[in-house]
């Protein structure tokens, strides 16, 4: 079995984002017609960050083909690690707007004039729903957006990134994200450090946010989240080698693919390109291989195989897309 190119076998597309932005500031209005998606979405794991609730500065505007052709605001979220399963956010909707889907989208090292790079674009969820949180600002009920990614559900690893989250609609209406500074926040950073940007079809690049005219003094942020469940992929090895060896893995992304990894040694080596760069293995680059490529069927499964030159070394799995890693287990 000869070395193969990690980064040339993991390599997977990368969607480019669309260009996107916002309308400032919201105006006080009368109250919007709620509407609510027919499918209703899985229970999330748990609330892995939320910015916090409104607190009745202001809004942005956050959405696609609405009075709006492109919008996006984005906010900053210092995550530590699992797999991304659902986004939820708090607007204000104009009366008359028809929502159809909703859009989420991730970039890393985005900031004035730079969207850095683009980790995650899942456009166009259906399955989500839009209730009314019983708040009301500028003449206008607030609604919570949950939307399930289902099988777009994907690992992001630990690191700093900012998230856009926006309804699409049907040409017409508009919606704001609310704003917040930080009430009931859960994870990293709190709703209140100042760090988010505007972007839409009106300019090209990402802006910061213009909090001292738009929402006034202070530092305050949009009203996002993301649900997730945390990392528990496990590879374990039994047998005797050289012989039979039985591989089994557990809490894998059911219905993907994932490769199994080979090494001489452990260490913390680094895809260099491709959908994955920069993903940290647990394995050295002595003698490192892509040993076999098989689907996670359910989540949990195994295989047996005869060993050899393997012995001793070191096995761990990656899961394709999304690359998720399990730990690192020694061949017997």
């Amino acid at each position: 079995m000869s070395r193969i190119n990690l980064a040339a076998i993991l390599a997977v597309a990368i969607l480019t984002g669309a260009a996107n932005g916002p309308q400032p500031a919201l105006a006080a209005g009368s109250p919007p017609e709620g509407r609510r998606s027919a499918g209703a979405p899985e229970s999330p794991a748990s609330v892995c960050w939320y910015n916090g609730d409104l607190d009745y500065r202001s809004g942005f505007t956050s959405d696609r083909n609405t009075a709006v052709a492109e919008s996006w605001t984005f906010d900053d979220v210092n995550w530590e690690g699992g797999t991304v399963t659902a986004f939820r956010a708090n607007f204000i909707i104009n009366p008359g707007t028809v929502i159809t889907a909703a859009d989420l989208i991730v970039y890393q090292g985005l900031g004035e004039g730079t969207f850095g790079t683009l980790i995650a674009d899942r456009p166009d969820i259906t399955n989500y729903t839009f209730t009314r949180t019983g708040n009301n600002a500028f003449g206008r009920d607030e609604y919570l957006l949950e939307a399930d990614l289902g099988a777009g559900a994907f690992h992001l690893p630990p690191g700093d990134y900012h998230v856009g989250i926006r309804f699409v609609g049907n040409g017409s209406g508009q919606t704001f994200v609310v704003v917040t500074s930080g009430a009931n926040a859960v994870g990293s950073p709190r709703g209140n450090n100042g760090r988010s940007y505007l972007q839409s079809n009106y300019f090209g690049f990402p802006l910061p946010t213009d909090w001292q005219n738009l929402v006034g003094a202070g530092l305050w942020d949009v009203s996002y989240g993301l649900d997730c469940r945390p990392s528990d992929y496990t590879v374990s090895l039994s047998g005797t080698c050289p012989g039979l060896v039985r591989l089994e893995w557990y809490g894998a992304e059911p219905d993907r693919r994932q490769g199994i990894l080979f090494a001489r040694e452990t260490g913390n080596y680094s895809i260099p390109s491709g959908l994955c760069t920069g993903t940290e293995l647990g394995l050295g680059s002595n003698n490192l291989r892509l040993y076999h490529v098989l689907g996670t069927g359910s989540g949990s499964g195994a295989i047996s195989g005869n060993t050899g030159y393997q012995c001793g070394g070191y096995v761990q799995l990656i899961t394709i897309p999304s690359c998720a890693t399990s730990n690192v287990a020694q061949v017997p």
